[in-house]
């Protein structure tokens, strides 16, 4: 049996870029794949499922390589204006990194990390994320580091019917702000050993559950926090069992400036000598990469190392316009070579939203409306993604990629008329405006409603859970 979607706007992969195809598209889905798009298909035959696209963009879901579902919620409505805390912290100079963030996921208990995850993942599917990477947390947050957490976390994005990888975190040693805006770190007693082999035995063990749903990454923590050792057998056993990597890494000044004190080295440079730079791999932030923060102060052979390892950068463009932080910029990493994706990092769990921070930042830095083109952002969300997961089977709509769309509606005020859909989708469009949602061949999300999630109940319990996560906060 097979399911017709017609009568759309569609924005089908052509010849290695997204294309927009008007009315008259079909495209043919069978199982969990797409088996056709076009004009010249065979038509529906008895028993086939037909779903009438008209007055909608039919796209590719949303790659979303980083984000944090466990503690978002709490820190929500507590950090985002929190205090610097230094007279020589710079916008990106975060006390809310090393001061106010930590406190809090300190006052998270593990029951309350799955009521988060719940309604996290639900904003994820309702907003048009069909695949997400998903990084967790260690000590830091409630639980002691306990893998079941994990474990736990994943079965609720397998229930709301995503597309998940799933990073459990690990790191050898711990940081904190001091008085005068100081850093301190601190190893763990067994230097994060015992964790990190628990989260190498999930990802080994969880990778392709779910009817390949589920995927697992190696998410080894703040570049900072993880010695030279742990990076390096990080490498060898992504190789070994060809598992992505994620890294959080050019977050702060402190953390460049760190890495150059501690080994006499760039970040970039530390990642390349200890193994960890390749295409599997993926850089969260990469917003100070440099000590000035400005991507065109790069060495010639750091650009080379990330560039010719075929890196990502993960873009998390809200997250840090909040603060009063810009990446430095796309276009200049695209001028580079380097590839590049996008994440939300923390709330909204909407790509729309960060698809038009990331245009419009990056046009602000570059003084140039050409900075950072609707069509160029749109492909970060979507195939660039997928190709930083090693996944060409996502983020487009082409015969033999997997049956993960994303209806969107086009016959409103405010989109209407609509001369671009690429335009649209990323300098207007919002999460609000998402229709219908199909992971794998199943609709997940119908007239704007995640199927799978109670709204009212979900809600309910997160706002309990709050209450006693804040009533735990140590200022």
């Amino acid at each position: 049996m097979k399911t017709y979607i017609e009568n759309g706007t569609v924005i089908a992969w052509q010849d290695g870029a997204h294309r927009v195809m008007e009315r008259g598209v079909v495209v043919v889905i069978e199982g969990d794949s797409i088996v056709a798009v076009g004009v010249d298909v065979p038509p529906p035959g008895d028993g086939d499922t037909r779903i009438d696209a008209s007055g909608r963009i039919v796209m590719p879901g949303f790659v979303n390589t980083h984000l944090h579902v466990t503690d978002t919620l709490y820190t929500k409505g507590y950090l985002e204006e929190a205090s610097n805390l230094s007279s020589q912290a710079r916008e990106t100079n975060y006390g809310a990194l090393y001061k106010t963030l930590p406190a809090v996921r300190h006052a998270i208990d593990p029951e309350a990390q799955v009521i988060a995850a719940e309604c996290a993942f639900a904003e994820l599917a309702r907003t048009g994320s069909t695949t997400v990477v998903e990084l967790g947390y260690d000590y830091e947050v409630g639980g002691d580091g306990d893998i079941s957490i994990t474990e736990r976390v994943a079965q609720v994005a397998m229930a709301t019917g995503l597309r998940c990888y799933s990073g459990p975190r690990y790191r050898a040693m711990h940081y904190g702000h001091a008085p005068g805006g100081k850093v301190w770190y601190e190893k763990y007693s067994d230097e994060g050993r015992r964790r990190f082999r628990d989260c190498v035995d999930y990802c080994i063990g969880w990778d392709s559950r779910y009817e390949g749903r589920l995927r697992t990454m190696l998410a080894p923590g703040q570049i900072d926090t993880c010695d030279p050792e742990m990076l390096r057998e990080t490498r060898r056993v992504a190789n070994a069992h060809k598992l992505p990597v994620q890294v959080h890494a050019g977050q702060s000044p402190n953390e460049y400036e760190r890495i150059q004190s501690e080994y006499g080295m760039s970040t970039v440079e530390y990642m390349l000598d200890t193994g960890l730079l390749g295409p599997d791999c993926l850089i969260g932030h990469g917003q100070i990469m440099t000590r000035d923060g400005d991507m065109a102060s790069l060495k010639p052979s750091e650009v080379a190392a990330l560039r010719d390892s075929r890196t990502t950068v993960v873009h998390l463009p809200w997250v840090k316009a909040r603060r009063g932080g810009v990446i430095n910029s796309i276009r200049k990493y695209r001028q580079l070579g380097i590839r590049q994706s996008l994440g939300t990092d923390t709330y909204p769990f909407d790509m729309f939203n960060d698809m038009r921070m990331a245009a419009t930042v990056c046009r602000i830095v570059e003084h140039s409306v050409d900075g950072a083109s609707s069509a160029d952002v749109f492909t970060m969300a979507t195939a660039g993604g997928a190709d930083a997961l090693g996944r060409p089977d996502l983020g487009r709509l082409a015969a033999g990629c997997k049956a993960d769309l994303v209806l969107v509606r086009a016959d409103t005020f405010k989109a209407a008329p609509s001369y671009d859909p690429f335009k649209f989708l990323v300098l207007c469009a919002t999460g609000d405006d998402v229709d219908r949602v199909i992971v794998a061949g199943r609709t997940i999300v119908e007239n704007g409603r995640v199927l799978a999630v109670d709204m009212p109940a979900a809600v309910a319990r997160l706002n309990e859970a709050a209450r006693r996560v804040r009533s735990n906060i140590v200022d």
